[in-house]
């Protein structure tokens, strides 16, 4: 690859980051819609690095390409969510029961951090704070995934983790129902901790189920 390539390669891998959390943490809420000129203009590149950009995100979910009408953030039912949540109770329980026996040193030392910085930006409640803390709950349920050591679990999970419709979540919760959910988070990180595999799949579960009543109650 040329030098221009990486240059662009690493444009494109910018935005494609940068939107896909815009979506994930509702910055850009279902519905919106993106035009190819207006991406270009936002971030100052040209059509080709958007074009792969919205095809990457529209195989993940994440976007619709809607013909003769654009792109448009992918909106969610009912139906969706009660599909999104099982799935991801069945998924995401197992890795995290895997991972009590899996992880490592490194990994644990980066879930704590992640704890404490949800928890440090949480108390402070600045300017777009829950925002912030989606992005670092995303962090940590792809960490948990990873340190399940199961490359195919991975790879399969990875993608419901990152669904707009329960990672907005946050947006929707009471003060209490965010604290219940940081302290979910510490309870999933301290079961891993002690290798307490049937704790950290219980806890996840549930942690999972609690947010998205949070969520149905207020859609």
């Amino acid at each position: 690859m040329t030098g221009l390539g990486r240059v662009m390669d690493t444009q494109r891998q910018d935005v494609l980051e940068d939107l896909r959390a815009k979506i994930t943490t509702g910055r850009l809420p279902p519905g919106s819609h993106l035009t190819e000129r207006g991406l270009c203009a936002e971030y100052a590149i040209s059509r080709t690095p958007i074009r792969a950009v919205l095809r990457e995100l529209a195989d993940e979910g994440l976007v619709v390409v809607s013909p003769n009408r654009g792109v448009f953030v992918a909106e969610w039912t009912n139906t969706d969510a009660a599909e999104v949540m099982s799935i991801r109770a069945l998924l995401e329980s197992h890795a995290a029961g895997l991972a009590a026996h899996s992880r490592s040193d490194s990994q644990l030392e980066e879930l704590n951090r992640l704890c404490d910085r949800m928890d440090s930006i949480a108390a402070n409640q600045a300017d777009g704070y829950r925002a912030e803390i989606a992005e670092l709950n995303h962090e940590l349920h792809l960490l948990i995934l990873e340190s399940a050591a199961s490359p195919r679990l991975f790879n399969i999970a990875k993608d419901l983790a990152l669904a707009p419709l329960m990672s907005g979540s946050f947006q929707y919760y009471s003060p209490d129902e965010l604290h219940r959910s940081l302290q979910d988070h510490r309870m999933i990180v301290d079961a891993i901790t002690q290798r307490d595999e049937h704790r950290a799949r219980a806890l996840m579960e549930g942690h999972l189920r609690t947010s998205y009543a949070a969520l149905t109650r207020r859609r």
